[in-house]
């Protein structure tokens, strides 16, 4: 048998290797699958949080003046989806929110001058089908290309200021993400 002191030894360096270990695999946990205890303690997954007010009415699904959070470089560490709200910083430009349309794969075609992205006409917040100027169609039409993404505002117009006049951006130019403040 081991003697006393190499037993209590041995045990309280086993309890420390195994509370490391589920330590170790919890936080993992906690990264990947949500934030629970991480966020109490301030530990974020690679992005900050900022108050955001919005100053005009091009995406009517927000109303002009609501306060929201934006999640400062979100998509560093996080996938791109198709519909979500996003900050988009151009060189040159205060940040603006636009709503991905098509990520990569997507397919993306017109009829007329209405956009389709995988086969269906894409409509806003009012039912309305987004037109695009004859100059850009050609550029967008086919697959989106990796790491680029069809960024557009609620706007109909051929003229808005999304995707319509600067095309695909990158994932470089996605400031962030919008959710709702809670």
């Amino acid at each position: 048998m081991f003697p006393t002191s190499k037993f209590k030894t041995l045990t309280i360096l086993t309890l420390i290797v195994v509370f490391v270990l589920v330590l170790s695999i919890w936080l993992m946990y906690q990264h990947f699958f949500g934030e629970g205890i991480l966020s109490k303690l301030g530990i974020k997954k690679g992005y900050s949080e900022e108050t955001l007010t919005i100053a005009d009415d091009t995406m009517n699904i927000i109303a002009k003046e609501s306060t929201l959070k934006e999640l400062i470089g979100y998509y560093e560490k996080n996938k791109v989806k198709r519909d979500d709200i996003v900050v988009v910083k151009l060189e040159g430009r205060a940040g603006f929110p636009r709503k991905i349309a098509a990520v990569p794969g997507d397919t993306i075609e017109f009829e007329g001058a209405n956009l389709k992205v995988n086969g269906k006409v894409l409509e806003n917040s009012e039912g309305k089908p987004f037109l695009f100027p004859d100059i850009i169609r050609d550029s967008l039409e086919g697959k989106v290309p990796e790491d680029s993404y069809l960024a557009i505002s609620d706007q109909t117009s051929p003229s808005s200021f999304d995707s319509r006049q600067f095309g695909f951006i990158g994932k470089e130019e996605l400031q962030g993400k919008i959710v709702n403040e809670e």
